[in-house]
């Protein structure tokens, strides 16, 4: 038996071998797409052994989709206690999405990742429902605190906002989300969600 406190056997993990994989896998998203993508290729761009890949990510599709996922918006819920708040920290992760050069890959990767059902299930289920699931909670943490009504159907809601960003990412070449942009949208759809006074 091993002492308590002694060494593992063997060479120690290397931490920078994911992110330079990962940052590898992206580039090659970016120059060949979801179709032609070689994990011999990321292998040769990170400096690292494919059997280190492989050891991490054990099938081809799963580092695809690592890369993806290094792309999306990632959303969680802020809880910062004010819907206001809630939106413009959530708008403002969707914005950060929405940059060059990562707004051109993963529209690419968009366009592509349908001819591939169950890469684009995953992608779909970790990346995008991800996203509209933290504004659907923020906008019921909303409702429970009395800031919106609580008839608003949030999955409406949260597919008009992320709508609102995969529209002007895909036919603008202006800035997706700028600041005074997002305050707008914030302002205007808060108009419509609040409650009803009489009178």
């Amino acid at each position: 038996m091993a002492a308590v406190g002694s060494r593992p056997r063997g060479r120690p993990r290397d931490g920078s071998v994911d992110a330079r994989v990962l940052a590898a896998a992206v580039q090659e998203l970016a120059d060949r797409g979801i179709a032609e993508f070689s994990v011999t290729a990321v292998a040769a761009r990170a400096k690292a052994a494919k059997r280190s890949i492989y050891a991490r990510w054990p099938a081809r599709e799963d580092l695809i989709l690592a890369g993806m996922s290094t792309l999306a918006a990632g959303l969680t819920p802020p809880r910062t206690g004010t819907i206001v708040e809630d939106l413009e920290t959530l708008l403002a992760g969707l914005a950060a999405v929405f940059v060059e050069p990562r707004r051109s890959i993963l529209q690419r990767c968009v366009m592509e990742i349908e001819q591939f059902p169950e890469l684009y299930q995953a992608f779909k289920r970790d990346s995008i429902d991800r996203c509209l699931a933290a504004i659907e909670d923020a906008l019921r943490d909303a409702a429970t605190r009395g800031e919106i009504r609580c008839d608003v159907n949030a999955s409406t809601v949260a597919d008009a906002l992320i709508g609102i960003a995969v529209l002007r990412a895909s036919f603008s070449l202006d800035p997706v989300l700028p600041v005074s942009m997002r305050e707008e949208i914030v302002r205007l759809l808060l108009d419509g969600l609040r409650p009803r006074h009489n009178g």
